[in-house]
């Protein structure tokens, strides 16, 4: 549940999120989805890098059985919205916060998984905001989707 004064102000938002992967340059890829069918999924609300300002991250969800798709972190500056992190192709993707970092999962799919149900476990990694931009800080490889 998203603080009520972030949803009321709009600062950190799903409509917050949609309107920056439209605006964004660097985020143009997204666009066809995000207006076809998909849209922003999971949004987290933290204050990432540490400078006192509410920055955002989310999920894409491609409006079909591929789940989410992308995933993007957004820093919250004096002027506006920066893309700090951007993953555009991925597949299945799970993202949480972890503290102030943020964790990927990506499922591992063998060469006969059907789309439903990978058995090769989970990819992790680890992201930690390192004073300029966010950094895999750790990754690895286990059985649990919660690493």
């Amino acid at each position: 549940m998203l603080p009520l004064v972030l949803l009321a102000v709009g600062l950190c938002s799903p409509a917050a999120a949609r309107a920056q992967v439209l605006a964004q340059p660097a985020l143009r890829p997204l666009v066809a989805t995000v207006q076809n069918g998909g849209g922003v999924d999971r949004l987290l609300c933290h204050d990432f890098d540490g400078d006192g300002r509410v920055d955002m991250a989310f999920t894409v969800f491609s409006g079909g059985t591929a789940g989410d798709t992308a995933w993007v972190a957004l820093r919250r500056t004096a002027t506006g919205w920066q893309v700090a992190y951007r993953q555009l192709q991925v597949y299945k993707v799970v993202l949480r916060r972890a503290g102030s970092d943020l964790v990927e999962t990506q499922p591992v799919y063998l060469k006969s998984d059907p789309n439903c149900c990978p058995t090769g476990g989970f990819d992790h990694r680890r992201l930690r905001w390192d004073g300029r931009a966010l950094a895999v800080v750790r990754t690895w490889h286990d059985r649990s989707l919660r690493g």
